[in-house]
């Protein structure tokens, strides 16, 4: 593989991780801001709880970190789980299999950017 086709793919699996990346947050937000029945000060709770394992990995994101990447994925399995938990245990809506749509993509993106940043690094040092 050819070292401009690597940085395209590169690229690309970042450009999509992020995306989804803010995706996924946006749509946790819109879930916690949707609850009707919570107070105020509690959606800010519930917002922080649900997108707070999200949010500290953002600083390594931005950067291009690919260890950052791997450890999203852990985190991202969590979220999967809670999303398909939800899926089948109350009447599903769209913007749930939005989500599990989001973090799926989220996942793979990541786990190829961390694969080809990889080969890209080990490629220019030797």
């Amino acid at each position: 593989m050819s070292t401009g086709s690597l940085h395209r793919r590169v690229l690309l699996a970042q450009r999509v991780a992020l995306g989804c990346y803010a995706m996924l947050i946006l749509l946790l937000s819109i879930e916690v801001f949707g609850i009707v029945r919570l107070e105020p000060a509690s959606r800010a709770f519930w917002w922080v709880i649900s997108i707070g394992p999200l949010i500290v990995f953002l600083p390594g994101l931005l950067r291009g970190a690919w260890k950052t990447y791997l450890w999203l994925c852990f985190v991202l399995l969590a979220y999967f789980m809670f999303t398909v938990d939800e899926l089948f245990r109350t009447p599903a809506d769209s913007r749930e299999w939005l989500e599990l749509l989001c973090n799926v993509i989220l996942f793979n993106a990541a786990m190829f950017y961390a694969r080809w940043r990889q080969r890209e690094i080990a490629g220019r040092s030797s």
